[in-house]
């Protein structure tokens, strides 16, 4: 692994923010640090980039250990959430000050300024100051200015977060793509999942301090490992049982379950595409009908429980209190030693997909 953090713990005052939290990151790797406010993954940025000293717990970088390595020594380019760019200084002035720290020869400044200036696409606004500048344009220089001294990690810190949203979708495809023609291992923090699962190769799920579960996003998506990802990672709903719909009758009562929409059909009775599915349906109650852009998300109450299901704008318009039959065919199911999916019996040899 070529960046490693064994058993890394931290207190501020009563508050743990990382437990004992051990990882390793591939080299050339875009790994997220993804969690909630308060998860911890900022400090243990702050803590990789020496900027924050771990109370106990070892990091090693390339093999070498960086324990007690002042910030500045440690071959880490940050890119801060805020930019942090120098006001009275130029974009050309902003790039080449880790350079000028560094005591490059200023001929071969002007030409790493210039790769730089050229990659992140601002040719022509070199003598600018960031206050003439987009907020889109801010990040790329901050980005250029962490990366010209050419760092051996690349740390960033929620890059997107104070730019606007048509904006940040732009940013995230194009750091992505910057990042892996630089070819530099990077971590960034981020709280949105959306951000974690487009630009990502891994994701460290974090929560409470406690590393929930690391993989790929699929794997994440798919795999969950605890309650806490399967809630956080998509949209899902809890149930405190499912013993009460048909075809999970044999579920142990008093564990949780969790549903994602994707996991639920909801259909009116006459619809012949389903007719054979109708001995596994549950009827349920159309409570609330929100419009997502590029399909409706609808909350159906059923058996007393609530349950979510995303359906296509090309399918006929339903109402708010509209009798449905609802199809649930797949739940994850957890206890104390994990989680496992659970598949409806009474749809053995059905083919959901193809229907």
């Amino acid at each position: 692994m070529y960046v490693e953090m064994k058993n890394i713990c931290k207190k501020f005052g009563s508050c743990e923010a990382a437990k004992g939290i051990t990882f390793g990151i591939e080299k050339g790797k875009l790994t997220a640090l993804l969690g909630p406010s308060g998860s911890g993954k900022t400090t243990l940025l702050r803590i990789l980039a020496g900027l924050e000293q771990q109370d106990s717990g070892d990091i090693l970088i390339d093999g070498k250990a960086v324990n007690g390595v002042p910030a500045n020594e440690r071959g880490i380019g940050f890119v801060f959430q805020n930019y942090a760019l120098f006001r009275y200084m130029t974009v050309y002035d902003n790039i080449a000050f880790g350079l000028k720290v560094k005591k490059m020869e200023k001929k071969k400044i002007r030409e790493r300024v210039s790769e730089m200036v050229s990659l992140i696409g601002l040719e022509g606004l070199e003598k600018r100051y960031p206050d003439q500048l987009s907020g889109g344009q801010r990040q790329r220089v901050a980005f250029a200015r962490a990366i010209a001294p050419k760092p051996d990690l690349l740390l960033l810190d929620e890059p997107f977060a104070a730019i606007d949203a048509k904006v940040r979708k732009e940013l995230r495809a194009w750091l992505k793509e910057m990042i892996r023609k630089v070819g530099v291992t990077s971590i960034f923090v981020t709280h949105d999942q959306d951000e974690a699962v487009e630009v990502a190769d891994d994701i460290f799920i974090l929560n409470e301090g406690n590393l929930e579960q690391t993989g790929s996003p699929k794997d994440i998506y798919k795999h969950p490992q605890t309650p806490f990802v399967a809630e956080f990672i998509g949209t899902s709903t809890v149930l405190e049982s499912l013993t009460g719909f048909k075809g999970f009758e044999d579920a142990a009562p008093g564990k949780k379950a969790i549903v994602r929409p994707e996991f639920v059909e909801a259909f009116k009775s006459d619809n012949q595409k389903f007719k054979s599915l109708l001995h596994a349906v549950e009827y349920g109650t159309v409570e609330n009908i929100a419009f997502r852009g590029s399909y409706w998300e609808v909350t159906l109450s059923v058996n007393g429980m609530q349950l979510t299901t995303n359906r296509s704008l090309e399918r006929r318009d339903i109402a708010v209190g509209e009798k449905m039959c609802v199809l649930l065919y797949r739940a994850y199911v957890f206890d104390g030693n994990g989680a496992e999916i659970r598949k409806n019996k009474l749809l053995e040899g059905v083919d959901i997909e193809a229907l």
